[in-house]
């Protein structure tokens, strides 16, 4: 569903309002904003996002997995700490976990998962990935049940233009995933300013995290403010979000924390890091929460073209 003309009109109006009070605000390429608001899964206090974590998959190269020799129903990983693999300070939240996801994806069907398009280019590209459930803190060993396989891809868009936006991706997997509920998505309309929000996902490849404390937002850098019109155009199709997301959050879900239902994925969002150079290393970027600053861009999940007749035809299976 897109804009109405009069939703439209009121948008670009109060666009055009923000626009003229921070046209002197200046971009700094960060990614925490105000406090930093991510949570361990055991941690999160909401037990219903704890629950919708369950559907929550990291996408892993194959080729890192392997049978462990002592047990096959387990699969050993390369345990490389974040320290090492992002270069963190040792002092940095998480340096001390080991990162193995580069993606994120969600289940919105028994053996239907969304992604963001840019983590798969072809279905030669999604068979060499793995979609692994329960990479939590602690973990050693994955369990063979819990990682899937790519069968195919169903539906997919990747495009940019000054116009509009799409980048979402999705697969059917291997085989039926158990014991885990298809996550509930928006099925009309759009979250309105200010919506509390909910991220679920693998963020620079750590072990799974759920951050809150986001919300939705405006958000304009400076080649945004200069094509004013074909922003108000790109923003029928996502919207920015404080969110305190990394790259391998592409693909994750963002939840309206009321309503509890998936309104889009994570697509796009500033640098996660900068160079330390007193001490070598990276540290994570640090941003305020003023509306103009907002970098992470959230795909509606309502403009995935095809996905409501797909679900529908699925269901009568």
């Amino acid at each position: 569903m897109g804009y109405s003309k009069s939703q439209f009109l009121s948008l670009s109006f109060a666009l055009l309002l923000s626009i003229t009070a921070n046209a002197s605000a200046q971009h700094i390429p960060k990614v925490i904003y105000g406090e930093d608001d991510r949570y361990e899964v055991e941690d999160y206090p909401d037990r219903v996002f704890k629950d919708h974590s369950k559907s929550v998959a990291g996408m892993v190269k194959g080729y890192k997995l392997a049978e462990d020799p002592e047990d096959p129903k387990l699969l050993r990983f390369g345990k490389i700490q974040a320290q090492r693999s992002r270069a963190l300070c040792k002092d940095e939240k998480y340096s001390d976990q080991y990162t193995l996801p580069i993606c994120s994806g969600f289940l919105v069907d028994d053996d239907i998962l969304i992604t963001a398009a840019h983590c798969i280019a072809d279905v030669t590209d999604c068979k060499r990935k793995k979609w692994v459930f329960d990479y939590v803190k602690g973990t050693e060993k994955l369990q063979k049940k819990n990682v899937y396989g790519c069968k195919e891809i169903l539906l997919r868009e990747e495009h940019e233009s000054k116009y509009k936006v799409k980048d979402y991706a999705v697969i059917r997997l291997d085989r039926k995933v158990e014991d885990r509920e298809p996550l509930k998505l928006r099925k009309l309309g759009f979250p309105k300013l200010g919506t509390d929000l909910v991220v679920i996902g693998h963020p620079s490849g750590l072990p799974m995290k759920i951050s809150d404390g986001a919300s939705v937002k405006w958000g304009m850098n400076e080649e945004e403010r200069i094509n004013v019109l074909g922003t108000l155009f790109k923003r029928r199709y996502y919207f920015k979000a404080n969110l305190d997301t990394f790259s391998g959050n592409s693909g994750s879900p963002v939840f309206n924390m009321k309503t509890e239902k998936v309104e889009g994925l994570l697509i796009q969002g500033a640098e996660d890091y900068e160079w330390d150079e007193d001490n070598k290393c990276m540290r994570v970027s640090k941003k305020s929460n003023k509306a103009f600053e907002v970098e992470e861009m959230v795909f509606r999940i309502t403009k995935i073209k095809g996905l409501k007749k797909l679900l529908k035809k699925e269901s009568k299976k």
